[in-house]
């Protein structure tokens, strides 16, 4: 009997002769039938607590449970199980306006089974979509990620050209990013020598049934430089395309080169847990799992209540202990078969196998007491403090991935509402609109936005505590209402999060550079060595063709590449590494220069530095928090100060507010200062610097 043929079906009513008159029909219709009758509210949410449904049918006469109940009882678990209902004195209309899918009657027995099936169908199809686009997804992270973190030389190649490769290919040919690369013959890689070489092989390989062949060859750098190389070739396709493929085998792979590579690509620096990238994936394996019917399970959120308020008193290094500290103390509270992250700031994910509603209102309890009798050490100080949480329950029919991380962040915002130290299961509101939703009515606004022309850029300037005068500033976006009035930071902040959740990131990229490359050329009618720093979008990086178009752009304007400075997070740059270091690489390739905001979290964080070529680093505006007062602040700030200048970037310190701040910044060793303080970000780039005396 195969197991996706049986139907699992619940019944809500009060006579066992109904349930039994659909478990005949069911099984007269060739599923073998597995059914359960409840009665009851409380028989139902144990019922949908413990095992998985295809089908709820719920009678509309049952005395104890309305169709109301019934739905809702649903809703608040976050399950997609179809209700019918089955009744005479109600209309299709209504059942399906309380939420039923459809209505039907146990008189009119083809209907009912036709509904059944179709409904049985519908499920398994929607199984079965998620398990294929999960499959496909994994087995596509899987095969990018194995060639990305390579060290052996990879490229595909199609009708003799270069359709893809690999960041360790790029470097071994000295190419700074793959536009260079592609569409470039194979055969202009080869040494003048070798290419007769390499026809007949490869006219005796395509003639050949073998699967892998291999041929040494004398190859030749983009510098004119050549090579000796052993080359693998093998039968591949791409996007249904034959091709070949091309493996240059690197014997310098170590067992500490993996250890670096997984730590860099998995796991955050601060605490060593995974990271939120890695943990997103796990997270989406996790919902395919219980869809499949394999494996429930739950994901978790802790965050640190009044933590703010603590890294106030003890620092930005300060504060990063806690969040060591705390990482440390979850991992040791948790299963070893739990997979925890931190997702970002002060707040952590956990993917826990325990789902049973009581079991984790039990665990999370025991957890947090656990984080309240804590001691974290920094410095001299013993601090203790808590986590609030929220938590989603993963079951079969859950939302995906993000769907169900805006969930337990909801869930997490219930959960701090009456105080510090509490946890909260989540379950919707009336009304409430998923993330899918929502992202699609933001995705719907940045479009007006870009249409209505209602994004405006600002500039505030970058004064250099060194005493020259090159006019510098920041570029940030304002952001402006259908009735032109600028939107307020928190609004703003989330429409460019959800720029990067739904891909919309790329255009405002493009118009953000497109404008700004346009004011600075105006400007440097007045001063040729105005420059501006262009912001990135965190996604910035997986958008393939953004260095080309760059290329383009500047080539277009003729202005001088050095006054272009791109800026990224550097949380975004260790997220997506390889490709923030190709980046890095083409961008200074045609003169311009890097710059890495909200720099200096973590243990190490010039290890970044190794990979992503920089030469700015923009200081997290979080040390400046009354950096008159506290020692911890002016400590690392001074420390970060150095060792930038030992590596030749440049320190960039923002949002110095106060007199008393920039007295004591001047003291530390940075080499330039933004901030309100100085000037707010305005329209023009007027700013006197030759005015400005410190």
């Amino acid at each position: 009997m195969s197991k996706d043929s049986v139907l699992r079906l619940l019944v809500v009513g009060d006579a066992p002769d109904e349930a039994e008159q659909l478990t005949s029909m069911i099984r007269a219709a060739g599923h073998p039938p597995r059914t359960q009758r409840v009665e009851t509210p409380d028989e139902l949410g144990d019922a949908l607590d413990g095992q998985q449904y295809d089908i709820l049918v719920h009678i509309l006469n049952a005395l104890d449970t309305t169709l109301e109940q019934t739905v809702a009882a649903i809703r608040e678990r976050g399950s997609l199980l179809p209700v019918i209902a089955i009744g005479d004195d109600w209309s299709t209309a209504q059942a399906m306006r309380i939420g039923a899918v459809d209505r039907c009657t146990l008189e009119d027995t083809e209907h009912l089974r036709r509904v059944l099936l179709r409904e049985f169908g519908n499920v398994r199809a929607r199984r079965q979509a998620r398990f294929l686009e999960s499959a496909y997804r994994e087995s596509e992270q899987r095969a990018r990620a194995l060639m990305a973190t390579s060290r052996d030389a990879i490229a595909y190649i199609h009708a003799g050209m270069h359709v893809l490769a690999n960041d360790a290919y790029l470097e071994r040919f000295g190419y700074p990013a793959f536009e260079e690369l592609e569409g470039t013959p194979m055969m202009d890689m080869v040494d003048g020598k070798d290419r007769d070489k390499l026809k007949e092989f490869l006219r005796s390989f395509s003639n050949s049934e073998e699967a892998v062949g291999e041929l040494e060859l004398s190859l030749r750098k983009s510098n004119g430089e050549t090579f000796a190389a052993e080359v693998e070739f093998s039968r591949a396709s791409i996007e249904g395309e034959a091709c070949s493929q091309i493996i240059i085998r690197d014997p310098g792979n170590t067992e500490e080169l993996e250890r670096q590579l997984d730590m860099l690509s998995r796991r955050e620096s601060l605490t060593g847990l995974y990271n939120r990238q890695y943990f997103m994936q796990v997270l989406g394996q996790a919902i395919s799992q219980a869809d499949a019917g394999h494996r429930e399970s739950a994901l978790v959120l802790f965050q640190i209540d009044g933590f703010d308020e603590l890294r106030k008193n003890i620092g930005v290094v300060g504060g990063d202990s806690v969040i060591a500290s705390i990482g440390g103390a979850l991992a040791g509270a948790i299963g070893s078969e739990d997979c925890l992250a931190r997702v970002e700031g002060a707040t952590y994910a956990l993917l826990t196998d325990t789902s049973d509603r009581d079991e984790l209102d039990a665990f999370i309890t025991r957890v947090r007491e656990q984080i309240k009798d804590h001691i974290c050490e920094v410095d001299d100080h013993s601090i203790t403090t808590t986590v609030s949480a929220g938590i989603v329950r993963i079951t079969g029919g859950t939302a995906d991935a993000n769907e169900t991380h805006a969930r337990a962040e909801r869930a997490l915002a219930e959960a701090r509402k009456p105080g510090p130290n509490h946890h909260h299961i989540y379950a919707p509101k009336a009304g409430e609109m998923s993330q899918r939703e929502l992202d699609q009515r933001w995705a719907e606004t940045i479009r007006a936005t870009l249409e209505g022309d209602r994004l405006r850029l600002l500039y505030q300037p970058i004064v250099n505590l060194g005493g020259d005068t090159v006019p510098r500033y920041q570029v940030q976006v304002e952001v402006l209402d259908e009735g032109h009035n600028p939107l307020d930071r928190g609004k703003t902040a989330e429409l460019f999060a959800a720029a990067e959740r739904t891909g919309m990131a790329k255009g405002l990229d493009r118009w953000v550079i497109q404008h700004a490359l346009n004011r600075l050329k105006v400007a440097q009618a007045q001063s040729t060595e105005t420059t501006l720093f262009i912001p990135l979008s965190g996604t910035a990086f997986d958008d393939t063709g953004l260095f080309r178009w760059i290329h383009d752009c500047v080539k277009q304007t003729r202005l001088p590449a050095q006054t272009i400075v791109f800026e990224a997070e550097a949380a975004a740059a260790a997220y997506r590494m390889k490709k923030a270091s190709a980046f890095a690489r083409a961008i200074h390739k045609i003169g311009c220069r890097m710059s890495l905001s909200q720099f200096g979290h973590g243990n190490e964080p010039f290890v970044l530095l190794r990979h992503v070529e920089t030469d700015f680093l923009r200081l997290s505006p979080e040390f400046m928090e009354g950096l008159a007062t506290n020692q911890q602040n002016q400590d690392a700030l001074r420390e970060l100060a150095q060792e930038a200048r030992s590596q030749g970037k440049s320190t960039i310190c923002p949002g110095v507010a106060d007199a008393s701040t920039l007295t004591v910044i001047w003291t530390l060793g940075p080499d330039m200062i933004q901030g309100e303080f100085l000037q707010r970000p305005m329209r023009d780039l007027n700013y006197d610097f030759s005015a400005m005396t410190i």
